[in-house]
């Protein structure tokens, strides 16, 4: 089973689809990093993956527009809808200081997720939208960003990364949990 996600290895999108996988006891699955929605239609229209897995709602952040404005633009079949925990970290390079941090980069609904504790904690810091939460952690690892550049990311990406772990858990609300679909042609 191939299964495209709308996110990079490590995403929360990678994770959703490991857990609708284990969920469904598909056996052999293989994941295709689609980056975001409408990667994740083309795929599965192109016969590249049977299924997708995006990101669609979090009460906190709202709706993901990138899902919103694919699902407008493809046809498609809901297979099912489901709401995974996610709870997000605050990564650099590993030889870098938290106080040298300037900028932290993310997706637009994890920065929303973490409005309050960058407001407190790194009010000097600029943000910086990005495109997937985990593409922006292999990008900092890749030198692609400033030396004081800071990701909010999942924690799998610290490991797949070679990311410093600054903070655990910083979104604002603790219950925090984002409804994935998973779709099919």
């Amino acid at each position: 089973m191939i299964i495209a996600v709308a996110g990079n290895q490590g995403s929360f999108s990678h994770q959703a689809g490991q857990l609708y996988a284990t969920g469904q006891q598909l056996a052999d699955v293989q994941f295709v990093y689609a980056i975001d929605s409408a990667g994740v239609f083309a795929a599965v229209q192109t016969g590249a993956a049977e299924l997708g897995i995006m990101p669609l709602y979090n009460p906190t952040g709202g709706i993901v527009q990138m899902t919103l404005q694919a699902m407008g633009e493809h046809r498609f079949k809901t297979v099912a809808s489901f709401t995974m925990p996610v709870q997000h970290c605050l990564l650099c390079l590993p030889n870098v200081r938290p106080d040298e941090l300037k900028t932290i980069v993310s997706h637009e609904q994890a920065l929303a997720q973490c409005r309050q504790y960058v407001d407190v904690n790194w009010p000097e810091c600029q943000l910086q939208p990005y495109s997937d939460t985990a593409q922006a952690a292999a990008d900092l690892a890749a030198g692609k960003f400033a030396l004081e550049t800071a990701v909010l990311a999942p924690k799998m990406c610290v490991e797949l990364y070679g990311l410093r772990l600054i903070a655990e858990g910083v979104q604002d609300d603790k219950s925090n949990g984002t409804v994935f679909i998973v779709i099919g042609s």
